[in-house]
């Protein structure tokens, strides 16, 4: 058995099978000990000797089987041993497996950090091509500026455009009735050339009819000649028969018959060959016809389907005429054979010109085969012909889809670029937009602080100014209320004191609250170091556990699946990209919609500006008509050198034509002249018919008559086909004049009737004339171009130049813009110090008061009479300084103020340079892009704008506050001033006055130190926030860590969940462990039992042997004493002779014991080996043991092994567990976090939607729109060239007229002066000035005749145009259809190769599959097959060896039985007894009450009872006869031989008698045991065979449970009977178990009278009743 091959699993079955089997075995051993044992204890009357026989025969056989089972079992150990070892070797390998996998892992993960830094080097590309497109985009902005510049320039031609159109406007009305006119003139020349067209329609139909009466009037004559020809044939046959019939005696003249037959034989090869070669001619003109075709197909196009008709019609014709040839060559054929059979009637003298014939025929043959090849070669030749142009019909085709392509793909590219810029332009104002975002929320919160400061000090400046009042009031009443208000005074200054204490004291609590928040950011940052300080940790703990294979598997697959969301987050990240522009474009939108508002409020200006549109706009449309032009002159001059082309091949046609023409008149003439010869000779030879018929003489006449017939049919055969080839000519002429009559009505030149019966020279001079006006247009149409292509350049360079001024501006602009910005930021700084300043004075203030107040106690006279005069000069004085501090101030908003306007103004003139620019990109497709970029701009102006008005707003605010603020601190500052005027008058009168001078100095030094103090706050204020940056970017930097950390958790999660596999793994292979712990521990309790058993057996026999020695001693010693008397004996036989008989007797006794003490030798020797056996026995149990007990010690050891691993696997698991509770709270925040972020991305994506299906019908709306706005283009292009075409006529006809008038003067000169040489001749002047009145009148209409015609040609260029600029437009949607179809029909293609490959790969994988477990079957099936060979090797063996030792057991009773016996009768019944009496002792009787109850069906045995084998000896028939009498001999002396011979033979008789009987019952009990035996047997099969059976129905177990109920809870009767069946099926049953359930489900069962004890329960064997 190759184990190494087989699985874990598949071991561990094989194991579970052996053991299975063992038990078994052990079962079988135990069931046969009991029925020896059963059997033994049965005491059967006068067969005891037989049975004990039979007994230990099945106990030897018992014994033997035990001893195989034995070694079995060890073999299965040794087995078990070496699966154990291979199992280990597995493991092992396995362990290498896992480290080649480490390092496959580790390998993996340097591959992601390879993949790593190429997306970090991507990134650094990406930024780089950031940071060109930046550059690109700063050059388009400089080419912005340019094109503004030029715009300013185009700003002066504007004046000019505006007369233009004014001129316009008045010519307007004159063309418009011309158009009208030639509108009407049109119609009519159309009405006419229908009217023609009618006409020569019915004359065609009438020619076609007139034609088709001439081939059906044709046709008939055919017929009928065909007719009279057959019966003239038939006719001449019958002639020729009745004369064959009557010449045929005459046998002389057969020689010179022969000779004119081998003449006229030659006369009839010529006349062949110069047919065949007539017909080769035939066939090269046609394939030279159908070559010159075929080169005219390829190139007239339109024309290929009539050439084929052609080309189709000729290759019929030949094939009619090959297979006229070849009917005539049969019909030859057939001459030739009738000759040669009468040849062979004749003399052998013609054998040779029959030779001759022959070689003649044989290279005829030849030379139709050759003919057949030729006309094969040419139908070759026009196949490669027709290949050849279907090649160019598709390279063709090819050119054109290539050029589709080569246009669209620049289009895209010019799109893509469009888009990039765009985006640049986006991304640019959106960062603007991100960074004045973030500026105005920053001023708006410093704006909210202010005001909250503002609205304290406007508190305390209220209740000081209260408290001021009351003073005020106070004071003028009494003195006494003074000191009272002052003490009031003092008590409010401290309470307003206290209270700025307590705002100081919170301002430094926050600052406090501040720091301790930073402290706290800093421990989590401090907590997360150390988290990253326990992931190398966790790593550790982590690489520990990916030891195990699948563990890494999990892994890898887990790696893969982030990669795939990485890839999602990427896409995700992009869709938000997105979501952010489609944002950044609604705001562009809201900006669109203030923009209009501004509109609104200037529309005046919009006015103005709608002219300068409407001229840019015929600028555009001008360029427009210029490219369209252009494009329609390259179309013309296309089609011209199409149509050259055409006139070219169309000369070479009618040459060829006139060329066929002419020699098919010739052939037509030399046809005529054949067919009136052949008709004279047809006369001719009738006429010679008539003689022969009379005269009936000569049969060679008649032959040559028949040869003429045939010439003649073949005659009128060939003139068929040369007419129906001169029509078909005919008819191809007429299509080419067709043709070439079309396409001079195409070009213009009218061809009456009368043309059309001419030549075609006529008609190619025509097309000449035709051409050489097509290349003068030419020629015009490229200088206008020329001219035109040079003024818009002109244009667009001017353009440019204006566009580039423009963004200049622009960029100004909006540095003025950041400017004003930041000084609007440092005036908003200085506001807020000013307002700090005040407050500290304030404060100083407020201490200053208190002292004064003390002071103020003690001199309360002297200060009223000193206020009024100090009142007077300081208010004066202190009100001068706030004025000049408030006109400053209004100085500096005043200036903000203008500034702000000049903003606006700048604004203005931006929207109104952006509108120009916008109405005057629509030129060129390069100043659409300008115009979006400029769009852009103004809406970032807007948005701008907006800004400036919020920011003028809060201004206002402030200056308002400032206002407020001023006038409280002048208020303030008056009751200041008022209370140091008091301070001086009483400094005045007391000393004390400069030391209050000198503390106000010290007040002020405070002043500045505290406000050097609220600097270095500030400062440190300002590092805070930079503090709070930093941490913030940490917090970033912890926020991505722990990203991190979440993925690593995820990975840790799924080491955990192959964790917890492995250690599932590992708990079934501990169960698997301690079931095989638990089948050992069975199998050594077993082993322990068997050992007792033996021991006890053991000690049975050594008491055996001590009894056996004692009786020996007996014996000796009664052996001792018989001697003695036979000592004594003999003294006393000397003495007499009647005591020799007794020593004779003596001897004999002495004989008898001496063979009874042998006998015992012989049993104590067989014990003994028995005993050495048994000690063997014991030796080999106590080896098996030890192994057992060392290989228990094992997987004890690995137990311990294993609950170690599984302590720290759970102590792992814990730690992992509390990890992933910790990373858990941190998915779930992140989730939350993530599930707001998707929600919004959906709003996005929704909203993104929108915009694109709101695009998508822009753009088709704006395809419309364009379709519509280029044929109106065209039509008006069309009209400025009929426009300018008349013009240009009209300035020729004015400098011809002007010529002419001068030419006139000088004539009038001339005349004048004749007329006064000459006043005679008057009469003939006044005729001549008539004539030429009349001529000047005819030349007016033929001039209004041409003009009408040049307008009608006009018009009907205009509309061609319009029909082809349509004509083009379908052309060009069908040809992005086919290529939308053609690139649809690539992908689903290259879907179906996918789908197809995929398909293909699940194929081969299934095949695969199939293979591997086709494979690993067979590779079962010999494993299996090689288990039972072995197993079937073991069972010979097995029965050899029982055979073997079944032969020495034979052997050794055939030895024993062949010892001779001298037993006497005595003897042999003592040891009966003896025998009967041991194994009575040895097998005691069978007591029912004690009987153990049996063992039922399905139960398994695992003891084992071991029974003590007794030897027994039985005597052979031979013994038996041959031992002897066992009376006594009579003496010596007595000499009766014929007695004694009769006695003996009566003894053997007698004792054969008594053996046979004895071995008939040996037998029949024998008999009777096997037929037991095999009863037991097959019942046991049965009972097996059942229990496999129910183990098969016993699957469904609650099935069965519901059935037993329903039987148990039924009542009695037909019910119950049908629930028989279902338990006989489910559980098996047996015959006598179906009856007694039939009968207790019948209820007929009656209470049987149980037996005493436990027998009645008992199954029984059928050895036991």
């Amino acid at each position: 058995m190759e184990l190494e091959t087989l699985p874990k699993e598949d071991l561990i079955k094989f194991a579970k099978k052996q053991m299975m089997l063992i038990q078994k075995a052990k079962s079988r051993c135990t069931e046969l000990e009991k029925e020896v044992e059963e059997l033994k204890s049965k005491a059967v009357a006068g067969g005891t000797d037989d049975i004990i026989k039979a007994l230990t025969e099945r106990l030897d056989a018992v014994l033997l089987e035990k001893a195989e089972s034995e070694q079995q079992c060890l073999s299965l150990k040794k087995e078990n041993i070496k699966m154990k070892q291979e199992v280990e070797d597995s493991v092992t390998k396995m362990e290498d497996v896992r480290e080649e996998f480490e390092q496959s892992h580790r390998h993996y993960v340097k591959e992601i950090e390879t993949l790593k830094n190429e997306l970090l080097a991507v990134h650094s590309k990406h930024s780089e091509d950031k940071a060109s497109l930046q550059k690109e985009l700063e050059a388009a902005i400089n080419k912005q500026l340019e094109l503004s510049e030029q715009l300013k320039i185009q700003s002066d031609s504007e004046d000019n455009v505006k007369k233009l159109q004014e001129e316009i406007q008045k010519i307007r009305p004159a063309f418009e009735e011309q158009i009208l006119y030639l509108q009407k003139q049109l119609e009519a020349t159309t009405d006419e050339k229908k009217q023609e067209i009618a006409h020569l329609q019915k004359v065609i139909e009438s020619n076609s009819q007139h034609y088709q009466k001439d081939i059906s009037s044709l046709q008939e004559e055919l017929f009928q000649l065909k007719a009279t020809h057959q019966e003239k044939v038939k006719e001449l046959m019958c002639q020729i028969e009745t004369s064959a019939k009557e010449h045929e005696t005459e046998i002389n003249k057969l020689n010179q018959l022969n000779e004119n037959l081998v003449k006229q034989c030659e006369a009839s090869e010529k006349n062949i060959q110069e047919k065949y070669e007539c017909e080769l001619e035939n066939l090269k003109k046609a394939t030279s016809n159908a070559s010159q075709e075929s080169q005219i197909c390829s190139v007239l196009l339109k024309e290929d389907t009539v050439v084929d008709q052609v080309v189709n019609e000729k290759v019929k014709h030949l094939e009619d005429t090959l297979k006229e040839l070849e009917s005539q060559h049969s019909i030859l054929k057939d001459e030739v054979t009738y000759m040669n059979n009468l040849k062979l009637k004749l003399e052998m003298d013609a054998q040779h010109v029959k030779d001759e014939f022959f070689h003649e025929r044989e290279d005829l043959e030849f030379k139709i085969n050759e003919l057949l090849l030729a006309k094969e070669d040419q139908g070759c030749i026009i196949e490669k012909l027709k290949s050849e142009l279907e090649d160019l019909n598709r390279q063709f085709y090819c050119t054109v889809e290539k050029h589709d392509k080569e246009v669209q793909s620049l289009k895209d590219q010019y799109q893509k670029e469009i888009s990039e810029l765009n985006e640049t332009f986006l991304s640019s104002s959106e960062k603007e937009k991100l960074a004045l975002m973030f500026e105005i929320q920053g001023l708006k919160e410093q704006c909210e602080n202010l005001q909250q400061e503002k609205q304290e000090a406007i508190l305390n400046y209220e209740s000081l100014r209260e408290i001021m009042e009351i003073l005020q009031t106070e004071l003028g009443e009494s003195a006494g209320k003074i000191s009272q208000e002052f003490e009031s005074m003092k008590q409010q200054q401290a309470s307003d004191v206290h209270e700025l204490q307590q705002k100081l004291r919170t301002a430094f609590n926050e600052k406090d609250a501040l720091l301790e928040t930073v402290n706290q950011l800093k421990g989590e940052n401090e907590k997360l170091l150390s988290l990253q300080e326990l992931v190398p940790e966790l790593e550790n703990t982590i690489k520990s556990l990916q030891e195990k294979n699948e563990e890494y598997l999990v892994s890898l697959s887990q790696r893969d699946t982030m990669l795939q969301e990485l890839e999602a987050k990427i896409n995700s990240l992009t869709e938000e990209k997105d979501d952010f522009l489609s944002k950044i474009k609604n705001s562009h939108e809201e900006v669109d919609n203030l923009h209009e508002k501004c509109e609104k409020q200037e529309r005046l200006i919009i006015e103005l500006e709608e002219k300068v549109e409407q001229s840019t706009q015929y600028n555009s449309e001008l360029e427009q008509k210029v490219n369209e032009l252009t494009g329609q002159l390259e179309e013309t001059l296309k089609k011209k050198n199409q149509n050259d082309q055409q006139v070219e091949k169309l000369m070479v046609q009618v040459k060829t034509l006139s060329e066929d023409q002419e020699a098919l008149a010739s052939e037509v003439k030399s046809l005529n002249e054949e067919n009136n010869r052949l008709s004279s000779e047809k006369n001719q030879l009738s006429k010679d018919l008539e003689a022969l018929l009379s005269g009936k003489d000569d049969v060679s006449l008649k032959e040559h008559i028949t040869e003429l017939e045939k010439k003649l049919q073949l005659t009128v055969e060939e003139r068929d086909d040369l007419s129906k080839l001169f029509e078909n000519e005919q008819a191809q002429k007429l299509f080419v004049k067709t043709q070439l009559y079309g396409f001079l009505k195409q070009m213009g030149s009218e061809v009456s009737e009368e043309n059309e019966e001419q030549d075609a020279i006529s008609v190619l001079q025509a097309i000449g004339e035709a051409l050489a006006k097509l290349n003068e247009e030419k020629h015009n149409l490229s200088s206008q171009y020329d001219e035109k292509v040079l003024e818009l350049e002109k244009n667009i360079k001017f353009l440019q130049e204006e566009n580039v001024v423009q963004c200049e501006e622009l960029r100004c602009l909006l540095r003025d813009y950041e400017q004003e910005k930041a000084l609007l930021r440092r005036e908003l700084e200085e506001t807020i110090a000013e307002k700090e300043s005040l407050q500290f004075d304030l404060l100083e203030m407020k201490n200053a008061n208190e002292k004064t107040r003390l002071e103020n106690q003690n001199l309360l006279i002297q200060v009223e009479e000193l206020s009024q005069k100090y009142d007077k000069n300081e208010t004066h004085n202190e009100k001068d300084s706030f004025i000049m501090e408030h006109e400053n101030l209004r100085s500096s908003l005043e200036q903000k103020e203008s500034e702000l306007q000049d903003v606006r103004a700048e604004l203005m003139l931006l929207k109104d340079s952006l509108e120009k620019t916008h109405i005057k990109t629509d030129q060129h497709s390069s100043v659409k892009d300008l115009e979006e970029k400029i769009g852009n701009l103004e809406k970032e102006s807007k948005e701008k704008e907006e800004k400036i008005s919020k920011i003028k707003l809060v201004a206002v605010k402030a200056k308002k506050e400032l206002d407020s603020s001023r006038k409280e601190a002048q208020n303030l500052k008056e009751e200041l001033e008022s209370v140091r005027s008091e301070k001086d008058q009483l400094s005045a009168s007391v000393r004390d006055l400069i030391q209050g001078a000198e503390s106000y100095k010290n007040l002020l030094l405070e002043y500045d130190k505290q406000s050097e103090q609220l600097d270095v706050e500030k400062e440190r204020a300002n590092n805070f926030e930079h503090h709070i940056e930093d941490l913030t970017k940490q917090l970033r930097n912890s926020t991505f860590q722990c990203e991190k950390l979440n993925s690593d958790n995820e990975d840790l999660q799924a080491r955990i969940e192959t964790l917890q596999s492995n250690a599932k793994l590992l708990e079934v292979q501990i169960l698997e462990v301690q079931r095989a712990k638990a089948m050992v521990d069975k199998e050594l309790e077993a082993e322990k039992l068997q050992k007792e058993q033996k021991i006890q057996e053991h000690t049975s026999t050594v008491n055996e042997l001590e009894e056996l020695q004692l009786q020996l001693q007996l014996e000796k010693k009664q052996l001792q004493k018989t001697m003695q008397e036979l000592e004594l004996v003999k003294k006393d036989a000397q003495q007499t002779t009647l005591m020799n008989m007794e020593i004779a007797d003596y001897e004999r006794l002495m004989k008898e014991l001496n063979q009874k003490l042998t006998n015992k030798n012989s049993k104590i020797e067989d014990l003994e080996q028995e005993i050495k056996i048994q000690k063997q026995k014991q030796e080999t149990l106590q080896e098996e043991m030890t192994l057992l007990q060392t290989s228990v010690q094992q997987y004890e050891e690995k137990n311990t092994k294993i609950k170690q691993l599984l302590v720290k696997t759970k102590k792992e698991l814990a730690d992992s567990k509390q990890a992933e509770t910790d990373h858990l709270i941190l998915q779930a925040s992140l989730k939350g976090e993530l599930e707001a972020s998707q929600q919004q991305v959906e709003v996005y994506k929704i909203q993104l939607a929108e915009i694109t299906s709101e695009k998508h019908k822009i753009h088709e709306h704006l395809k419309t729109s364009a379709e519509q706005h280029q044929r109106t283009l065209s039509a008006y292009q069309q009209k400025v060239t009929a426009l300018q075409e008349e013009s240009r006529t009209a300035k020729a006809e004015q400098a011809a007229i002007t010529s002419e008038f001068e030419s006139y003067k000088v004539r009038v000169h001339n005349v004048l002066k004749q007329q006064k040489n000459k006043s005679a001749s008057q009469a003939e002047t006044e005729g001549a000035k008539q004539e030429r009145q009349h001529l000047e009148m005819l030349i007016d209409q033929l001039k209004i005749k041409l003009q009408d015609s040049q307008n009608n040609l006009q018009v009907n260029v205009s509309e061609l145009q319009a029909l082809q600029s349509e004509h083009d437009a379908l052309l060009e949607r069908h040809n992005r259809m086919l290529q939308e179809t053609v690139s649809k029909e690539a992908e689903l293609r290259e879907k179906l190769c996918s789908i197809q490959s995929e398909n293909m790969t699940m194929k081969s994988e299934h095949t695969q599959m199939v293979s591997q477990l086709t494979s690993q079957n067979e590779a079962l099936r010999s494993s299996f097959r090689e288990q039972v060979r072995h197993l079937q090797e073991e069972h010979r063996k097995t029965v050899e060896t029982l055979q073997q030792q079944l032969s020495k057991v034979e052997a050794q009773l055939f030895q024993l039985k062949s010892e001779p016996t001298t037993r006497s009768p005595a003897s042999s019944h003592q040891s009966l007894k003896n025998l009967r009496e041991r194994r009575n002792t040895d097998f005691p009787l069978l007591d029912m009450h004690t009987v153990t109850r049996e063992e039922g069906e399905g139960m398994e045995t695992t003891d084992t009872e071991s029974v003590s084998s007794a030897g027994t000896y039985t005597q052979s028939l031979e013994q038996l006869l041959n031992s002897p009498e066992t009376k006594l001999e009579p003496p010596l002396w007595h000499a009766e031989f014929t007695r004694e011979e009769l006695v003996q033979k009566l003894s053997s008789t007698t004792k054969s008698a008594d053996h046979l009987n004895g071995l008939l019952r040996e037998t029949e009990a024998t008999n009777a045991v096997l037929m037991e035996q095999i009863k037991l047997l097959k019942s046991e099969i049965r009972r097996l065979e059942r229990n496999q059976e129910r183990e098969k129905s016993v699957a469904n177990l609650e099935y069965l449970k519901n059935v037993l109920l329903q039987f148990i809870f039924l009542k009695p009767g037909s019910e119950r009977e049908r629930l028989l069946p279902v338990i006989d099926t489910m559980l098996q049953l047996s015959p006598e178990e179906k009856g007694k359930l039939a009968v207790i489900a019948q209820g007929e069962e009656e209470n049987t009278s149980r037996s005493s004890g436990w027998a009645s329960y008992l199954h029984s064997w059928s050895g036991l009743r």
